[in-house]
């Protein structure tokens, strides 16, 4: 029998106006898929607005956040946001296209964002997911995030109602 083979991930640094662009294509279709069940449009069509818009983005960047295109054959399939923080990977952003989720490839980029915290001495990742984006906490969990307190930032005249979870490495 033989071994399934995985298909490796690679990682294209957001830093050119073509990669810029790519991003913003790619957040436009997952954050619709991703979050207006969970939303409802409006507040999604604001948070693009606003909080993953390509200003915000540069401004993100600059202030030394990460962001990165995940490919699969040279194609993207989604994309990540990290930042080395005092103690810790804070991982703000890990999207895919439906089309890429449930085939493992998650799995590759939380390895990816170990090895990144453990060369830079961090002792832990940590995230926020939406309390109802239940698929994603699922996976979380799956990958060893533990809840360890419930949010509820005040964003805009919304309300970002989320866990945030860590990872001890």
């Amino acid at each position: 029998m033989g071994v399934k083979s995985r298909k490796m991930l690679n990682y294209k640094k957001v830093e050119t106006t073509e990669t810029m662009a790519t991003l913003s294509d790619l957040i436009q279709v997952i954050w619709s898929e991703v979050f207006t069940p969970v939303l409802g449009a409006t507040q999604v069509d604001y948070m693009l607005d606003t909080y993953q818009s390509i200003d915000q983005i540069k401004s993100e960047i600059s202030g030394g956040v990460q962001y990165e295109l995940i490919l699969r054959d040279n194609e993207p399939v989604g994309y990540l946001a990290y930042a080395i923080e005092e103690s810790q990977l804070f991982i703000s952003n890990l999207y895919f296209l439906a089309s890429s989720r449930g085939q493992g490839l998650s799995r590759q980029v939380f390895e990816r964002f170990e090895k990144i915290a453990k060369s830079h001495g961090k002792s832990q990742l940590h995230l926020h997911v939406n309390r109802d984006n239940t698929r994603a906490l699922t996976i979380y969990q799956l990958y060893g995030f533990e809840i360890v307190q419930v949010g509820d930032t005040p964003f805009g005249e919304y309300f970002l109602n989320d866990y945030w979870m860590t990872k001890k490495l």
